[in-house]
């Protein structure tokens, strides 16, 4: 998965889950998935956008810092698992 469609799903599960506010948030994702999709592939920008989207449908909305955070632990799944670089 693509950063920028990672980004795109997750703005319509917070779209259909939460206020405009909680839209302008998924844009500042952006970064952290390009950041994951950098380091890992694109099974980590998926796994990172499920765990988000979970978070949203349990009526969350996660900040960037947040999300970061999330990467950080998918990432270091990602390596732990399949043997990073």
């Amino acid at each position: 998965m693509e950063p920028e469609e990672a980004v795109r799903q997750l703005e319509y599960t917070i779209d259909a889950s939460l206020d405009e506010i909680g839209q302008r948030a998924a844009a500042g994702y952006r970064p952290t998935f390009e950041r994951v999709a950098e380091r890992a592939d694109g099974s980590a920008v998926y796994d990172l956008a499920g765990e988000l989207s979970r978070e949203v449908v349990a009526g969350s909305c996660p900040s960037p810092a947040e999300a970061n955070a999330v990467a950080e632990r998918v990432l270091d799944d990602w390596a732990y698992t399949d043997g990073g670089e």
